[in-house]
C-alpha cells in the first residue's frame, strides 16, 4: 500500500488498522464493475426499445427520450467505468478509480465531468417536460418554434457547463487545500493519500455559492413552469375545440415523464442527505462514504427500469419477450380513441 502513497503530507498512524475491506478502493472498484457488468447490456437493450417499440402517438417523445438516455447512461458509465468516484466527505474531495484515471487525465477534470454528467441530466428532464408542454394544443404561452427550441436547448446545455465552473478553477496549491482538509478528516484511508487524489475547494467560497444556486433556481424554475403550466392546463383549463380523450391521452404522457424524473432521483436523497450532514457535522466515516456512492450509482439501473416499466408499450414488449409473443405490436394499443378519464395528473395510472 505505501506505494500508492504519494502527498507528502502522510503520516503513518495506526488508526487505520480497524479499516475493513469495505473502506477500500478496491472494494469500490469491485462493486463498480459487477454493476457494470448488468447495466451496460441494460441501456443498450432499452436504446433497443426505444427506438423499435415506441407507437406513432408517441413518436414526437422518441427524440427527446434518446437524447435524456443518452445522458442517463453516460453518467451511469461515468460512476462504474470511466470515473467510479471514491469520495472523502465531508470534504469537497475525491479519487478517480477508473479507466480515465488509468489514462491519466487529471483529476479535476475527471471530477467535473462527473459532476456535469449530472446537471446535464436534470437539463434533460427539463426539455422532457418542455416537449410534452409543446404538445399540449390549448396552451398559447410556449415555445413558437423548432428553431428557437434548438436555440433554447443549447444556452441550457452550455449554462450546465458553466454552473459548476468555479469549483474546478481554482488552482490553489493541493498542500494548502489538504491541510484544511486534514484538520477536518483526521484520520483518511490510504487512498487519500494517491497521487490521483484531488480536493477541489475549502468550503465557504462566495462564487462556488453564487454559482450552484443560481443553476438551481434556474433548472428548477424551468421544471416547475412546464410541468406546472402543463399540468394546469390538463386539468383545469377549458377548451371546446380539445376534447377529454386527447387530454386524457397527454395527461398520461405526461405522467411518464414525470414519474421518469421523480423515480430515479429518489435513489439520490439519501447519499445527499449524508453528505449534508457530514459535512455540518464533520463526520467522516468511509465505508458510508462507499454506500452513498454505491447507492448513487444505482441511478442509471433505476431511470432505465423506469424507462421500461412505466411506459405501458415498452412494458408489454418486455413481456411479450417473456412469453415469446411474436405478435407485439404497440400501435395497437392506442389505435383506437383514449377514453375520456376524470383522473387528474398526480394520480398516474399507467
Amino acid at each position: 500500500m505505501a506505494s500508492k502513497v504519494f502527498w507528502s503530507d502522510y503520516v503513518e498512524s495506526s488508526c487505520r488498522q480497524n479499516y475493513s475491506y469495505f473502506h477500500s478502493a478496491d472494494f469500490m472498484i469491485t462493486v463498480y464493475h459487477f454493476m457494470a457488468l448488468f447495466t451496460i447490456p441494460f441501456s443498450i437493450f432499452t436504446f433497443y426499445v426505444i427506438i423499435r417499440v415506441t407507437p406513432k402517438k408517441m413518436e414526437n417523445m422518441k427524440v427527446p427520450m434518446l437524447i435524456a438516455h443518452v445522458w442517463s447512461t453516460n453518467l451511469d458509465l461515468c460512476f462504474t467505468v470511466y470515473a467510479a468516484p471514491f469520495t472523502f466527505f465531508p470534504g469537497a474531495s475525491g479519487l478517480p478509480l477508473g479507466l480515465l484515471a488509468v489514462l491519466e487525465m487529471p483529476s479535476k477534470w475527471i471530477v467535473y465531468i462527473g459532476h456535469l454528467s449530472v446537471i446535464i441530466m436534470s437539463v434533460n428532464f427539463v426539455i422532457l417536460l418542455e416537449n410534452r408542454h409543446s404538445q399540449i394544443s390549448i396552451i398559447k404561452f410556449k415555445i413558437p418554434n423548432q428553431r428557437i427550441r434548438t436555440i433554447f436547448f443549447i444556452v441550457n446545455y452550455l449554462l450546465a457547463f458553466l454552473y459548476i465552473l468555479p469549483f474546478y478553477l481554482d488552482d490553489e496549491d493541493q498542500l494548502k487545500l489538504r491541510s484544511v482538509l486534514l484538520n477536518i478528516i483526521k484520520c483518511p484511508s490510504i487512498e487519500f493519500y494517491n497521487k490521483h487524489t484531488v480536493v477541489l475547494v475549502k468550503g465557504g467560497e462566495l462564487s462556488v455559492l453564487i454559482s450552484v444556486t443560481s443553476g438551481l433556481i434556474i433548472v428548477i424554475g424551468q421544471a416547475i413552469f412546464f410541468s406546472g403550466h402543463s399540468v394546469y392546463h390538463l386539468n383545469y383549463a377549458e377548451n371546446a375545440n380539445v376534447s377529454e380523450a386527447t387530454k386524457a391521452l397527454q395527461r398520461k404522457f405526461l405522467g411518464y415523464v414525470i414519474m421518469q424524473m421523480t423515480i430515479p432521483w429518489t435513489v439520490l436523497v439519501c447519499p445527499i442527505l449524508y453528505s449534508l450532514y457530514a459535512y455540518k457535522y464533520d463526520y467522516y466515516n468511509q465505508a458510508f462514504n462507499n454506500i452513498s456512492m454505491i447507492i448513487m450509482s444505482m441511478h442509471g439501473l433505476l431511470s432505465t427500469s423506469c424507462i421500461l416499466y412505466i411506459i405501458k408499450p415498452y412494458r408489454e414488449f418486455v413481456l411479450s419477450i417473456i412469453k415469446r409473443n411474436n405478435d407485439f405490436n404497440a400501435n395497437e394499443m392506442w389505435a383506437t380513441t383514449a377514453q375520456p378519464s376524470s383522473i387528474k395528473v398526480g394520480v398516474f395510472i399507467p
